[in-house]
């Protein structure tokens, strides 16, 4: 089986199941574009053990950053003016940290960023939710590669 088709179909088979712990199980309180935008951002980091610690460092980076903005937004009042000026010291920090290497991926930063703005943007147990659901959708794609590999080499 060619890898692109092998891979579509591990990534379809683990679609299945995220849908399944997401949506079918809300107690799990996994939210399930999240998961989604995670599996992007490995793939898009390239894959790999590489893909894992660079999408997942950055983007639960973005998430803690951005809860932390957010709860200073609420400290200072919760107007316009706080959110408008600490989400602009927010991206230049997504951006400059870019020079940790770790933290280097900035498409994930900003990911992670935009993941905790659409959850609701909750500084309460949720944002835990958030990076938990993160983590797992970049396990995701780490499995739904590792297992489209084996498929191509079986066929």
């Amino acid at each position: 089986m060619k890898l692109l088709h092998a891979l579509a179909l591990s990534i379809a088979a683990l679609v299945a199941l995220w849908v399944y712990l997401s949506v079918g199980n809300p107690d799990f309180r996994f939210n399930p574009w999240i998961g989604f935008v995670a599996w992007a951002a490995y793939f898009a980091a390239g894959g790999g053990a590489e893909g894992v610690s660079k999408s997942v460092a950055a983007g639960l980076a973005g998430i803690v950053l951005t809860a932390l903005t957010l709860a200073g937004v609420q400290a200072l009042g919760g107007s316009l003016g706080a959110l408008i000026g600490l989400v602009a010291v927010l991206a230049f920090v997504l951006v400059a940290m870019a020079d940790i290497g770790a933290l280097a991926y900035t498409p994930a930063a900003f990911l992670g960023a935009a993941c905790f703005f659409g959850s609701g943007a909750k500084f309460d147990l949720s944002a835990l939710f958030v990076g938990l659901t993160w983590c797992l959708g970049v396990i995701f794609g780490l499995v739904s590669e590792q297992v489209g590999k084996r498929l191509a080499r079986t066929a």
